[in-house]
């Protein structure tokens, strides 16, 4: 790539991120995508000429096409990092092993470097794009993130790590096509920092558990279960352990004291220049990667990896079946826990987070891949799943919520918002980046037909942190901050409603059926691809009015129920919608308890079915 100029003062710029010193002054601007546009700073760009790169997943054919290359390149990377992994280390640990280990992050790095690299071929390719393309880079001091928490967290909102990931790409792919300018003189370091652990508020009601589940641990030293970030409730969980003839063993991966990602056990950390990818790539994207994973790579799997087998090892309980539910995902720790009792003939059970109509692909079901069961919520699709009611909502919405609505009288329209984070942080079939305006899109429509009736007592509940997009912002812009909910807990909104309205189809609307409030569903379908099992229950749903792709249909029929939403809720095409949901996506009732023990008791006597 030349050396760096001097900008020309009508010179277009290539823009990547809301890094406004790399704008220029004056400069016409190609922004390479809508996070660009700070919704915050639209005084700042509102002002200048500028065009936006279509983002290249609006094609959602092109996504489909992309989602089944990348779960093929994912297959073949994970068998060539275990083999490069086991010669780095010493040792001699089949896929699985290293597959608990690598993902998600494999399955995420993959996702957002192919955006990443297809964002800028977009740009390059556009015919109506400037002419002539410039740039201004920050400087690169890229360290490696230590797990996958610091990856996703800078891949999906920090601007600084994307413009470095952008700039690699530039160096690689665009050198001969693209000027680069004098930028800002920054050199700060780019890393995602560690956010391995938050500690938690101590109410006192919490300090009672703790103490009482350590006094557990201690009685209980050789627990033939352990749930690892489980979402049972405390009341369920310990139910849950006593039918199963142990007392609850608290989470040893919840303790302050775990993870500190710069310490080496003994001897000399593996170089990581070492790491060698025995691969032919076969196309410029493929030797992109082949060059960047070995600096990419998390540090917990290259110079930590030593340290926590070590410490993993020390942990002295040898479970018969260890139960997850997010510590798969984000705990280093106890992934190399998990990893080492696996290798021991551990049985591993992994708990679907959320659900509700499952998408077409998702994970390149790597969840399916390291478990020995994974417990999904809708119906199986998969010879490795098993519907379970779903831990976070059993005995949820009983006493205590019907008590809730009692002393709120059920008054609100509640609207559950959506945001996407800034990037896509991997390939799936769900809104990403700006996409999630069409859903917001959708609500402004749907406010404008209401009754004024509903209207004055609509209330939104933005999502719970803004990822970048500031939809509640937004929201207050457009309608007003008086229809914005103040109360954060989802629970609790819902106690206060006399119909949900939920725009998208994941976790939230599942719980709200889960609750028995009155609940409709109205969002973009064409960004929500499903796998063939889910449409049979979605075509029942709309039959029954409660799910709507069109915001004025979904008007019309709030419309027509407000004044009595229990007697459309309880009618008998509605009842029977609502039943098919809860066996086919839920499957809860009073009976959840003897379910999980009927499951978990023969995995402890070594009597489980081969097949589930």
């Amino acid at each position: 790539m030349p050396a760096a100029a001097n900008l020309e003062e009508r010179q277009p710029i290539l823009v990547l991120t809301a890094l406004e010193e790399t704008w220029g002054t004056t400069h016409p601007l190609l922004f390479l995508g809508e996070w660009c546009k700070r919704y915050e700073r639209r005084e700042v760009w509102g002002k200048r000429t500028y065009k936006t790169v279509t983002f290249h997943w609006d094609d959602r054919r092109k996504l489909l096409q992309d989602y089944n290359y990348l779960e093929s390149l994912h297959t073949t990377l994970l068998r060539i990092l275990s083999q490069s992994l086991n010669r780095l280390h010493g040792v001699n640990y089949d896929n699985r092993y290293w597959q608990i280990l690598l993902d998600p992050w494999l399955t995420s790095y993959l996702g957002v470097m192919f955006d990443r690299w297809e964002c800028l071929r977009s740009a390059f390719s556009e015919k109506d794009s400037f002419s002539s393309r410039a740039f201004v880079p920050v400087k690169d001091n890229f360290h490696p993130p230590y797990s996958f928490l610091d990856f996703v967290q800078a891949a999906a909102y920090s601007d600084k790590w994307n413009q470095c990931i952008y700039q690699r790409i530039l160096r690689s792919q665009y050198a001969n096509q693209l000027t680069p300018f004098a930028g800002p003189d920054d050199t700060h370091d780019v890393i995602a920092h560690s956010s391995a652990h938050f500690p938690q508020r101590e109410n006192s009601i919490r300090k009672i558990w703790v103490r009482c589940s350590q006094l557990c641990n201690a009685i209980n030293s050789s627990p033939n279960i352990v749930f690892l970030g489980a979402t049972f409730s405390t009341v369920a969980l310990v139910k849950l352990n006593l039918a199963l003839g142990q007392l609850p063993y608290r989470d040893p991966f919840q303790e302050d004291c775990y993870d500190t990602n710069d310490s080496v056990l003994s001897g000399e950390a593996p170089v990581r220049k070492d790491v060698e990818l025995d691969w032919q790539a076969r196309s410029d994207f493929e030797q992109f990667i082949k060059f960047s994973i070995p600096s990419d790579l998390p540090k917990c799997i290259v110079e930590n990896f030593s340290t926590l087998r070590q410490r993993a090892r020390n942990i002295v309980i040898r479970p018969k079946v260890i139960i997850t539910g997010s510590s798969h995902w984000d705990n280093a720790f106890a992934k190399a826990w998990i990893a080492e009792q696996s290798a021991s003939k551990t049985k591993f059970v992994v708990l679907e987070h959320g659900g509700s109509l499952p998408p077409y692909k998702e994970l390149f079901d790597f969840e399916s891949s390291i478990s020995d069961v994974r417990i999904s919520w809708f119906r199986p699709y998969h010879k490795k799943h098993l519907q379970l009611p779903p831990p976070r909502f059993v005995e949820r919405y009983e006493g205590r919520f019907r008590l809730r609505r009692l002393l709120h009288r059920e008054k609100y329209c509640s609207l559950i918002g959506n945001e996407c984070a800034l990037w896509a942080y991997r390939a799936h079939f769900y809104p990403m980046a700006h996409q999630w305006v069409d859903s917001f899109t959708m609500v402004l429509e749907l406010f404008d037909r209401l009754n004024p009736d509903i209207k004055n007592l609509f209330r939104i509940k933005p999502y719970p942190a803004s990822q970048g997009w500031h939809t509640a912002q937004r929201f207050a812009d457009a309608l007003g901050a008086s229809f914005l909910h103040q109360e954060r807990s989802l629970e609790r909104v819902y106690a206060m409603s006399k119909v949900i309205v939920c725009s998208y189809p994941e976790t939230t609307f599942s719980e709200a059926m889960a609750s028995g409030v009155p609940t409709v569903l109205v969002y973009p379908e064409h960004l929500y691809e499903l796998n063939a099992v889910a449409y049979p229950l979605l075509d029942i749903l709309k039959g029954a009015k409660i799910v709507f792709n069109n915001s004025v249909e979904a008007a019309n029929h709030l419309n027509a129920i407000w004044e009595n939403p229990v007697e459309w809720w309880g009618s008998p095409e509605t009842l029977y919608a609502r039943q098919e949901f809860n066996q086919q996506a839920l499957r809860l009732g009073p009976g959840w308890l003897k379910e999980w023990k009927a499951f978990l008791a023969p995995l402890i006597t070594n009597e489980s079915k081969a097949s589930y």
